[in-house]
């Protein structure tokens, strides 16, 4: 029998007071890792970018940025070391961080562009904080409740305020839902502008780096299928609240958040970016106007039907009527101080004292927005009834809509359309396919042109419509929309010979308006060439000239040689920004058939218009047969000689805006009769009568 020694246990060890012990710190996760790298390089791009000259500040500035983000992508590296208190903590408090994504991503908004954003009244930045509480959680419910969905938000958020900062740098003005329709323009026309970093956009990343290093500490939520099917069921509803919301009330009246047309960046600034931005797509479908009906338009149309219209036996003796819209074509030598600069296009005063009509037209689009200035020329309708934040030509379909081209096209001329652009650029492609163009010349016909600044000049497109001209001898319209002139105007490319400078009132200069002054300069010697060329040709030929709008650097350009903002002087003075020269001018040969005499010189430049009134001029002028809607609106421009988004020029000489009590009874009665005869034209194309059409033709 073997004995065997009884086993000692082992001595138990006494529990610590402090409790159990912490948990081992874990290795950082390879997403933590590659976050951290991820940081680090685009905070060394950031100081790249900087050191390349695209920076509005301090280098500082720039630096402190570039360390804040390295930071905070590290910091996640430390989630690891977090003690079991600390994870507890963390996890106690996650909902309040992420309801802390919504005043940050107001922030995000607003701080790239908005100076006055910690003046906002705080109603307005209670409504807003309201709405963008809305927008996240159908963002946050939707993306199941991650911590991605609330980067995903707050991503967002900062893209819409760093495109808002360079879209008010660009244009003026800030962005409206349309522009939302006119990505691929933007895009297209971006390479021509310089995207300078300053001290507010550098404040907004360091920001969102902050907030996503937070992001990045708080728990994940388990998923499941019952969440998960939770979660869409909550994002469902809460976007059918805002949906339900958005159609129920007016922004404008529930809130008190008007947007002015005219000071729409002013208005965003006050009232918060996310109410204004919203207020603006309410109002992107037209509404019938007061007392609109399609016998009401056709009554209003009939009064011009029995007119007596002049015909032309022999077609082949109709002119040939040349349209150029020229690419920010703008006198600013009207300005304070710059009369007797280089601002001053010479040759179009020397062209216009001898056309049959010139003058300054009004325009509705400031820096950007093209589009609405070929859209009221063309259909003859005015975005004074459409309102502000519009672009028809991505927001309607106006094939069957009367326009020029449909009246040449009635007349048998052959219609030609060029811009050296691309040619989705605005939709252009279908536009001018729905308005009836038989050929569009786009950026393709023009590869091998001449360029100014990498952008095609204005006499290579004036040669292409030579060569339209010279290749067929029947009356032909042709509408060129050139590009040479485009922002940004900080991107050199001006030979030493051709540039100029226009020194302020101050004796101070300015790179950007030197440089656009350049461009003028060149312009004009291109329409003095136009001119030219189509005056030694034998067969008739009409040409009108006219800029689209003024750059975008009016606003401060206005403040300098003014001395005061254009708003506080009021609607005259915000007009100052919204005009262009205009003329039209008929060849030796135009003259000689029959067209109307040339205005006496001391005439010739004392005639106010728009642009939604100039094709009709173009028309009479040419001495061609007119239609019930163009006689319309000759009738309507006595009573209302000029009208734009902004306001309305009544026949007593004072402007006035839409509404405005004690105003021209007969103007506001030309303007009620107008908003009709348009909305049909525009809306009511499948029911509409004859009456629009060339009677005889």
């Amino acid at each position: 029998m073997i004995l065997s020694r009884p086993r000692t246990p082992a001595p138990s060890r006494p529990c610590s007071p402090a409790g159990p012990s912490p948990a081992a710190p874990t290795r950082p996760k390879a997403v933590e890792i590659v976050g951290a790298l991820l940081g680090a390089a685009v905070a060394l791009g950031l100081c790249l970018y900087a050191a390349a000259g695209f920076a509005d500040a301090p280098w500082q500035a720039v630096a402190a940025t570039a360390l804040a983000i390295t930071g905070c992508s590290c910091a996640p590296l430390a989630r690891g070391r977090l003690a079991e208190r600390g994870l507890r903590f963390v996890a106690a408090v996650r909902p309040f961080a992420v309801a802390l994504a919504v005043p940050a991503g107001f922030y995000l908004l607003e701080r790239p562009w908005n100076d006055g954003l910690f003046a906002m009244d705080p109603y307005y930045a209670a409504a807003n904080l309201c709405v963008l509480a809305l927008l996240f959680a159908v963002v946050y419910f939707a993306g199941q409740r991650s911590r991605a969905s609330v980067a995903a938000f707050l991503a967002i958020c900062l893209a819409v305020g760093v495109a808002n900062h360079f879209v008010i740098a660009f244009k003026g003005q800030p962005i409206v839902p349309a522009d939302v329709f006119a990505l691929s323009t933007a895009a297209s026309v971006g390479s021509g502008y310089t995207f300078a970093l300053d001290a507010r956009l550098l404040q907004s990343f360091a920001a969102f780096a902050a907030c996503c290093a937070v992001l990045a500490f708080l728990p994940k939520v388990p998923a499941t299928p019952r969440r998960a099917a939770a979660n869409a069921a909550c994002a469902l509803a809460v976007a059918g609240c805002f949906g339900w919301w958005m159609g129920s009330y007016d922004i404008e009246e529930a809130y008190a958040c008007p947007v002015d047309v005219w000071g729409v960046k002013e208005s965003y600034a006050e009232r918060g970016s996310t109410l204004c931005f919203l207020k603006r797509v309410q109002d992107l479908s037209p509404a019938e106007p007061d007392g609109y009906a399609a016998a009401t338009a056709d009554e209003l149309l009939a009064q011009y039907a029995d007119a007596a219209l002049e015909d032309r036996a022999d077609r082949t003796q109709a002119p040939t009527v040349v349209a150029v819209m020229n690419e920010t074509f703008s006198d600013l030598s009207r300005y304070p101080g710059l009369a007797d600069t280089d601002a001053r296009p010479a040759y179009y005063h020397d062209i216009a004292a001898n056309a049959l009509e010139a003058g300054n037209a009004y325009v509705s689009a400031l820096g950007g927005g093209t589009c609405n200035s070929e859209f009221e020329f063309l259909t003859g309708s005015s975005m004074g009834h459409l309102g502000g934040g519009v672009y028809p030509y991505v927001l309607y379909d106006l094939d069957g809509s009367e326009s020029l081209v449909s009246y040449f096209s009635s007349l048998g001329y052959a219609t030609h359309a060029i811009h050296p652009a691309e040619s989705a650029n605005w939709r252009r492609d279908r536009v001018y396919e729905q308005l009836g163009f038989d050929d569009f010349a786009d950026g393709q016909a023009f590869a091998d042109a001449e360029t100014l600044r990498g952008l095609v000049t204005d006499r290579a497109t004036y040669d292409h419509v030579l060569d339209l001209l010279a290749a067929d001898e029947d009356p032909q319209f042709v509408f060129d929309v050139t590009i040479q002139n485009h922002g940004g105007y900080d991107v050199g490319g001006i030979a030493e010979e051709d540039a100029v400078s226009v020194p302020l009132s101050d004796g101070s200069a300015s790179s950007e308006l030197d440089e656009y002054a350049s461009c003028i300069q060149q312009a004009d010697r291109d329409l003095a060439y136009l001119v030219e060329r189509l005056d030694a040709l034998e067969r008739p030929v009409v040409l009108c000239f006219f800029g689209d709008h003024q750059p975008g650097f009016s606003d401060w350009l206005f403040e300098a040689t003014y001395g005061a903002e254009a708003d506080e002087l009021g609607l005259s003075a915000v007009q100052e920004r919204y005009t262009v020269p205009y003329l039209i001018w008929a060849n030796e040969a135009a003259r000689e058939s029959g067209v109307r005499a040339p205005a006496s010189e001391g005439d010739a430049m004392g005639a106010p218009s728009s642009l939604n009134y100039l094709g009709a001029k173009v028309v009479e002028a040419a001495g061609l047969p007119t239609t019930s809607y163009q006689r319309f609106l000759l009738a309507a421009s006595e009573s209302v000689p000029a009208v734009n988004l902004n306001g309305y020029l009544a026949s007593d000489g004072v402007w006035r805006w839409f509404g405005e009590d004690g105003g021209d009874d007969a103007a506001a009665d030309t303007l009620r009769s107008y908003a009709i005869v348009q909305y049909d034209n525009l809306f009511n194309k499948e029911a509409r009568s004859a009456l629009w059409g060339l009677v005889g033709a």
